[in-house]
This record gives structure tokens, sequence and C-alpha cells, in this order.
């Protein structure tokens, strides 16, 4: 299975071509605020290098955040437009769970992975190691250095992996567990097209008119000073 794979939910986007559960190509980037412009050049380059036409694509993977709104939405939009023109299969995984799915498959420990918010916040979501598929045994939700800290209260006795880009103030608030922060601060496109080939063999499909982005929460909207 030739699978593209779309991850463009932070400020470093990634994309990768996925043949088989391995990696033929993949580029990360600083999209700058210009995904729109740079994200088809970029995947026709990707191709290119792969030595893939797009019509061989046989499946499509997207990042559906939470993250930038913008990015992701251009993301998603991209994976669903390639579906529908050429009718192959999408997945849509929650860019939390491909973070934790870096390291899930290390068993009796914990993975919290974690998404830098607005307003001291972060996205975050916690799962226990051992399975293929990341499944979160603690809800994917925004959460404060205290709640965090709450959310994990039950797993004290475990080792945790904290994985993304974690602010020091929540790094402060988990002191109190034997927490091992990973290098891998982005969701990446590789791990998402290996992830996708796993659960499309499963069966999975999502519907590309009804997939939509996996906020959290609202945008944040500046109205308007009136004079």
């Amino acid at each position: 299975m030739r699978l593209l794979a779309l991850e463009t939910t932070g400020d470093i986007c990634s994309i990768a071509a996925v043949q088989d559960g391995e990696v033929a190509a993949a580029f990360a980037f600083a999209h700058r605020m210009q995904l729109s412009t740079r994200l088809m050049p970029l995947i026709d380059h990707l191709l290119h290098t792969a030595g893939w036409q797009i019509g061989e694509v046989d499946a499509f993977a997207t990042g559906l955040g939470p993250g930038s709104f913008t990015g992701t939405r251009v993301g998603v939009m991209t994976a669903k437009t390639f579906a529908q023109v050429y009718a192959r299969p999408i997945v849509g995984v929650c860019s939390l769970d491909i973070l934790a799915a870096e390291y899930t498959f290390i068993p009796h420990h914990l993975i919290c992975a974690v998404i830098p918010a607005r307003r001291g916040e972060v996205y975050a979501a916690i799962y226990e190691g051992g399975s293929p598929i990341p499944q979160p045994v603690v809800e994917r939700a925004v959460y404060t250095a205290e709640t965090l800290h709450s959310a994990l209260l039950p797993y004290i006795a475990n080792d945790v992996i904290v994985t993304g880009e974690v602010p020091a103030e929540f790094v402060h608030a988990l002191a109190d567990y034997p927490v091992c922060l990973a290098p891998i601060k982005h969701p990446r496109a590789e791990t998402l097209g290996q992830l996708g080939t796993k659960l499309l063999e499963r069966g999975h499909r999502d519907n590309p008119l009804t997939l939509v982005p996996m906020y959290l929460k609202p945008p944040a909207i500046t109205m308007p000073k009136t004079a």
C-alpha cells in the first residue's frame, strides 16, 4: 500500500510517502505562515523523490490536530480533496495519537502527549504503553499544569514518557512523577503514515465528506474595536 501522509498542525509541518509501512520519502519544514502556497509544491517534490505519481497513491492520511487552526485546516482539506478526486480511502488521526505512537510500543509505561495551546494551557492525552494503536486512558482535552498533574495522579506509580513540546511550567508541575522527557517535539508524518497504514489494514476508513479537524477548543477570535 502506497500512502501519502500530511501532518500540518504545528509550526513544524511534515509530509511522508509510506509504502507498506516503510518510509519511502519524508520532509519536515517550517511553514512560515505560507502553508497554503507551499504545500502542493512540496508534495510534488516528495512524490518525485519517492518515484510516485499522485494517481499511484493508494490511500491518504492526515493529522487532525489539535494545533494550528489554519495549518490543520489546510492539511485536512488537501488530503480530503485528494481522496475525493482519486476515489481513494482516507484516515484522519489525532495529532496527540501521532505523538504517542512514537512510544506506545513500550510496555509498562504511560505516554503523555502534549501540544501547546494558548493562555498557559496545553492539549494533552495520556496513553498506556504496549499497544501498536494508541488509545487514550485519559481523554484528549485542554489542560492547565494543575489539571494535567491531577489527571496523572491515579497513575503516579507508573513511569511516564512525556512527548511533545512541553512548556516549562508543565515540566515543573510533573516533577512529582518519574518523568522522562522524550526528544520528539512535533507529530511526524512518517509516524502518521505508519499508523495510518495499520488503521487501514484493520478496516478503518473515514468519510472524506464528513472528516473534520479535531480542534478541542474554539479559535481565539479578536473582535475589531469600535470607534
